[in-house]
Formats: C-alpha cells, sequence, structure tokens
C-alpha cells in the first residue's frame, strides 16, 4: 500500500525569515525604504529582530521617503 506524505506549507513569517537569510547571508549592505507605513514597519522590526537573535554585527541604513 503507498502512503501519501504530505508537507505543512509554511506560513508568511517562516516565509520571510526564509528570505531575510538569504538576504543578510549574500549581501554585505542592506537598504531599507521606509516610508512610515505599516508594511515598511514591518519589514523593519523583522530586521532588526533577526539580527539580533543571530547575533548578526550588521548594520541597517535606512532610508526615509514621503508620498505625497
Amino acid at each position: 500500500m503507498m502512503t501519501k506524505t504530505t508537507t505543512v506549507p509554511k506560513n508568511v513569517y517562516e516565509l520571510a525569515q526564509e528570505r531575510l537569510r538569504i538576504v543578510f547571508n549574500e549581501f554585505d549592505n542592506v537598504y531599507l525604504s521606509f516610508s512610515g507605513g505599516k508594511d515598511s514597519g514591518v519589514l523593519l522590526s523583522l530586521c532588526i529582530d533577526y539580527i539580533r537573535r543571530n547575533n548578526l554585527k550588521f548594520s541597517i541604513w535606512i532610508m526615509r521617503y514621503n508620498i505625497r
């Protein structure tokens, strides 16, 4: 009898953590565009949390822009 294996899909947070791992491993500098909105605030928070959790010696440069 063949058994069917199922994989549990990853949630948005897990996928974001994978992407941050790639970004911080591949690049020497990371620049964030920050509008002050919810999305850019969440991304900044995720980056800071990732750096702290992984004890990285990394600086994030933030560019603030206004949309009018």
